[in-house]
């Protein structure tokens, strides 16, 4: 601590101090007054009591407790008042003290002696301690978790930003005055519009601070951050600062975008090899249908086996287009579609089979009769998963299908379920049922892309579907559409 010179006056309330040691000295270091923390002290240094007029100096020197007093009370009699610490160590553990060296001075302002206040601050001390390895802690998450936190004093155009932030945008602690008008200029000049509306609307109307731009650092790179906050208001209701945290979203927006980009090179894939083989297929199965079979057996029998191939490649063609054009469902397109009407196109669809099965399909849209969606999509989901419950039920048992919706907070939870095989199931297989030509078990006829279509558009309209199966008990199908 500084020290500098002070006049005390003489003030005797400090030796009533009940847990801090007191004491007082004149300019021969002579005891004259002590409070009792101070007896107990030097009680157990010098296993004696101590008494008015004995000599401190030779006690300061041999004692751990009291080693800093000779020279703090050697300034205080120079008129600096001054302060110190030590640590003692004994059975109990360390201990922190703090002394306060103070000149004793009479009515004329000379100097007559020393004033010493000594008093524990471990607890003091191992706060700050734990709130150093907190902050330690909490920065190494912050740069771990590549984020940092900020906070914007609105009324004095001033932004606080931790460590990480200043890392995040490339930036020097103590170069860079951050504030509104120099935070904008980092942000890519595209982005910049959104994202002053965003911070005004964030204050306006009470609304999440919740954007994602572009920052230009200081080497001309991009990177993309996404920022998260609230604001905070007086008593008048007026915003007078945000606070929140940004993070640096950079992998993750050029990973989605290189995605995005092999998503669409893989459309224009499919579509180019469905437009090259379209012609050479419908040409081969043309020939197929203009031979003459019966003239000669071995030509018939490899007629037959190109014509199989050749429809297959013509089936896997249709089924990657088909796949194709369920991932491009347009959301503007969705309706709130009624599941009794959708029932009634399955169970057209579908009444030669639920005859010869003699199934027992058991609906009931009571909790939730509409979904958000496309109808064509709807239908189709529902056909495929009461086919395949109906074409995986036990031999010699009637399928029993149950369909049901139910409603939670923000979805519409469709229910598909049946006593047919079921099945053992594990993550591996739960995966693997949903890939294209993927099958529940090679029991039945049937390519697997059933399930795999289902899985695309229910995902075409934002919805997911999960499989809870038991062997020789039955599967159920839950699909959740978003509300």
């Amino acid at each position: 601590m500084k020290e500098k010179q002070v006049r005390i006056n003489n003030d005797k309330e400090a030796l009533k101090a009940k847990n801090d040691a007191v004491w007082a000295m004149d300019k021969s270091f002579l005891l004259t007054a002590f409070n009792a923390p101070f007896s107990e002290r030097f009680k157990k240094e010098f296993h004696k009591d101590p008494h008015i007029g004995i000599d401190l100096r030779p006690y300061y020197r041999k004692s751990i407790f009291f080693i800093t007093c000779e020279q703090g009370c050697d300034r205080a009699l120079d008129r600096y008042a001054t302060t110190s610490r030590q640590s003692v160590g004994d059975n109990d553990g360390t201990e922190v003290l703090e002394f306060f060296f103070q000149p004793y001075m009479d009515a004329s302002g000379a100097v007559v002696g020393c004033c010493v206040w000594q008093k524990s601050i471990s607890k003091e001390v191992e706060n700050v301690i734990r709130l150093k390895e907190v902050e330690r802690k909490y920065k190494e998450a912050q740069q771990i978790g590549n984020m940092g936190h900020w906070s914007y004093d609105v009324l004095k155009n001033e932004i606080t930003w931790s460590d990480q932030v200043f890392k995040i945008y490339d930036q020097v602690p103590g170069e860079f005055k951050a504030n509104s008008e120099a935070l904008v200029e980092l942000i890519h000049r595209e982005d910049r519009e959104a994202f002053i509306e965003d911070v005004k609307r964030c204050m306006e109307e009470k609304l999440p601070h919740d954007i994602t731009n572009r920052i230009i650092v200081r080497d001309g790179g991009v990177r993309y951050l996404h920022h998260k906050g609230r604001a905070f208001y007086n008593t008048d209701n007026e915003p007078i600062r945000i606070a929140g945290i940004t993070l640096d979203v950079t992998k993750e927006v050029l990973a989605n975008q290189q995605i995005v980009q092999q998503n669409n090179e893989l459309q224009n894939f499919i579509r180019i090899i469905s437009h090259n083989l379209r012609g050479p297929i419908s040409n081969l199965l043309m020939l197929s249908k203009i031979y003459e079979f019966g003239k000669d057996e071995m030509n018939d029998d490899l007629l037959r086996k190109i014509e199989q191939t050749t429809e297959a490649l013509d089936q896997t063609i249709k089924d990657l287009s088909l796949s194709l054009s369920l991932k491009n469902a347009s959301k503007e397109q969705f309706k709130k579609i009624s599941m009794s009407h959708v029932m009634k196109d399955v169970d057209a669809l579908l009444a030669e089979d639920i005859s010869k099965s003699k199934a027992d399909i058991r609906t009931d849209f009571s909790k939730a009769d509409t979904i958000f969606g496309l109808k064509g999509y709807l239908v189709n989901i529902v056909y495929n998963l009461v086919l395949n419950a109906i074409h995986y039920s036990k031999d010699g048992v009637a399928p029993i299908i149950d369909i049901f919706t139910e409603e939670t907070e923000d979805a519409i939870i469709l229910n598909v379920s049946d006593n047919g095989i079921g099945m053992d199931l594990t993550p591996e297989r739960e995966r693997k049922i949903f890939d294209m030509y993927g099958r529940l078990s090679g029991a039945t006829e049937g390519k697997g892309l059933g399930l795999y279509l289902v899985k695309t558009q229910v995902e075409a309209m934002d919805g997911k579907i999960e499989i809870k199966s038991e062997k020789d008990i039955g599967s159920t199908f839950l699909v959740s559409f978003i509300k």
